[in-house]
């Protein structure tokens, strides 16, 4: 028996109640939209998938000083609302404290989004005007390779996009374009 998951709506009000830092949030959604995209460009399920990005970070607030403890709270707290395949998604992309791998393209793909939103933000603020919609592709591949900009994203997680049989640039471009349509959604 398939356990019904979160509507869209549903996991927006999940999220809603467990997390108070607005940056957050638009961090998930940011992921959310990457994650949707990137199923749609590999033929998988766009609904699932964003559901995934959505929620992969629900606990941050709760665990973000005991990084052993990310994503197995989530997964905690997702139980039985979620498929399988999110739990693990989720868990495994924290596979550094959690020692669960990304095996799988979901796992791999939330891994690379997880990274490249926060290259793309990134990018997005140290445009002239702060908006996402004046970031190029280019640019974005150049701050890729300029390891003194967003020193925190690690650009080892955004290649996992290899592992999905999408090369880096594609996937950047893809992660770009996807935002720049929720350009209002991520105040940018």
């Amino acid at each position: 028996m398939v356990r019904p998951m979160l509507s869209r709506e549903d996991a927006i009000g999940f999220v809603g109640k467990k997390v108070s830092n607005e940056n957050l949030k638009k961090h998930m959604f940011a992921v959310a939209q990457i994650m949707k995209r990137t199923a749609k460009e590999i033929g998988r399920d766009g609904k699932e998938w964003e559901l995934c990005g959505l929620v992969h970070d629900v606990d941050y607030e709760e665990t973000k000083d005991n990084p052993s403890k990310h994503a197995l709270r989530s997964a905690e707290m997702l139980e039985g609302k979620v498929s399988e395949d999110i739990l693990e998604a989720v868990k495994a992309h924290n596979h550094e404290h959690t020692g669960v791998k990304p095996r799988t393209e979901m796992d791999k793909a939330l891994v690379a989004a997880d990274a490249a939103s926060g290259l793309i933000i990134a990018t997005a603020l140290v445009m002239p005007n702060r908006k996402i919609k004046e970031a190029r592709p280019e640019s974005v591949f150049k701050k890729f390779d300029d390891s003194s900009f967003a020193k925190n994203v690690d650009r080892d997680r955004i290649m996992y996009c290899e592992e999905f049989d999408m090369d880096r640039d594609k996937f950047l471009s893809m992660a770009l374009e996807a935002l720049q349509e929720i350009d209002e959604e991520l105040g940018l």
